[in-house]
C-alpha cells in the first residue's frame, strides 16, 4: 500500500546545530532517519543555504526521487512567502513498502519540530502536488512568480 505524508514546518526543522556557539548545522537526526529509510540523499543543507540566500517571493517544488522505486519520493515546497516570518515551508514523502516504520518516524519527526504547523498522512495526499498540470504555478505579490516543478532521481 501507497502512503504519503505532507508537513508544514519551518524550514529550520530540517536541520541541527550539534554546537550552540557554532554556525555548522547538519540535517536533523530525526529528518534523517526518514531519508535512511527512504533510500533517497536529499541535500538539505544546500536546499537551507539555497533557501536563505535567495529573496523571498521566490522557491520551487522539489522533488527527489528513490531511481530503484520511483513512487517512493521526497518533496519540498520551498517557496518564500514575503509575510512569513518564520520561514514555513511544506514538505513530504511517499512510501510503498514500509507504512509502519515510515509512519512512526514522520510522526516522531513532526512532534519534535519546534514550529510544526500541520501533519497530514493518506494515500492521495500528495497527488495534487505531484500532477505537473497545475505548474508553473503563479504567486502573486507586488509581483508575479511562476514556481516550477524541479524533478531529480537519485
Amino acid at each position: 500500500m501507497n502512503i504519503e505524508f505532507w508537513i508544514t514546518a519551518s524550514i529550520s526543522d530540517l536541520v541541527f546545530y550539534p554546537d550552540e556557539w557554532d554556525d555548522k548545522y547538519v540535517t536533523h537526526p530525526n529528518f534523517q532517519a526518514v531519508l535512511n529509510e527512504l533510500g533517497i540523499a536529499v541535500p538539505v543543507e544546500e536546499i537551507h543555504e539555497h533557501y536563505f540566500s535567495n529573496p523571498v517571493h521566490t522557491g520551487d517544488m522539489l522533488v527527489f526521487r528513490n531511481q530503484e522505486q520511483p513512487s517512493e519520493c521526497i518533496v519540498l515546497n520551498t517557496y518564500r512567502d514575503p509575510l512569513d516570518q518564520l520561514d514555513m515551508i511544506q514538505f513530504g514523502w511517499s512510501t510503498v513498502n514500509r507504512e509502519e516504520t515510515i509512519r512512526q518516524l514522520s510522526r516522531h519527526f513532526y512532534d519534535e519540530c519546534e514550529y510544526a504547523v500541520r501533519y497530514e498522512e493518506g494515500q492521495s495526499v500528495l497527488y495534487h502536488i505531484l500532477r505537473k498540470g497545475p505548474y508553473s504555478r503563479i504567486f502573486h505579490y507586488n509581483t508575479v512568480f511562476e514556481q516550477q516543478l524541479k524533478s531529480y532521481d537519485l
